[in-house]
């Protein structure tokens, strides 16, 4: 293999350097698929392509910090890669990414109401505003929980661990006005179903985990 068929990373922002870096990389391109040496060939040119500099989790709103800008030699059919860092700051990642893992235009949507995010379910429910942090953005953490009061003893169920908010609608600090709405985004059909379901036969609460990354929810208690 001769030197005009390696990668060549030149960092718009500072990176890490140095061989393991460089050797790193290589091995995420190649588990990907994308930048296999034997498959390189007239189609393959040089250009930009977004990475993550550090492990990034679903939920994660993306700003410089977590994003790096690098040029490498890539097949032109991959065209889920997304060429430039300043396309997705502010966007919500919608799943995890390892550090120095491709950011794909799949896994990213943009941070506003009324977006759902290609390949998940959107599930609307009413929580009472008592029962949901005072605020909540597009892009958070949340996990959701029903306590049912109809079986003995009362139980609270943990339905659903870390899904991501679409957005929230508080309905205002009287409590006497209409609930407050939240809309998910989950990529999983039967939790979906479950959550539906437990608004439905119990008391929804709303807990949000966004910075709890080392908080475990139990997923049964009874009070």
């Amino acid at each position: 293999m001769n030197d005009s068929r390696q990668p060549v990373l030149r960092a718009k922002r500072r990176l890490p350097t140095g061989r393991a870096v460089l050797g790193g990389l290589l091995v995420t391109l190649a588990v990907l698929g994308v930048l296999v040496a034997s498959r390189i060939g007239e189609d393959a040119t040089f250009q930009n392509v977004v990475v993550a500099r550090e492990d990034l989790t679903p939920g994660t709103v993306l700003g410089l910090e977590h994003i790096a800008q690098v040029r490498i030699r890539l097949d032109e059919s991959a065209d889920w890669v997304i060429s430039d860092a300043e396309d997705v700051v502010g966007s919500v990642l919608l799943g995890p990414v390892g550090r120095l893992e491709f950011v794909q235009r799949s896994n990213v949507a943009e941070a506003r109401p009324g977006a759902v995010p290609a390949g998940l379910a959107e599930v609307s429910i009413a929580v009472r505003p008592e029962r949901a942090p005072s605020s909540l953005t597009a892009g958070e953490l949340v996990s959701v929980l029903a306590t049912f009061d109809d079986v003995e003893p009362p139980t609270t169920q943990l339905i659903a661990d870390r899904v991501v908010v679409l957005s929230f609608t508080d309905g205002g600090t009287d409590f006497s006005q209409a609930g407050a709405v939240l809309r998910l985004g989950l990529s999983d059909g039967q939790i979906a179903s479950g959550i539906i379901t437990a608004a439905q036969t119990g008391e929804i609460s709303i807990i949000g985990v966004t910075g709890a990354a080392s908080v475990q929810l139990p997923e049964e208690t009874t009070r």
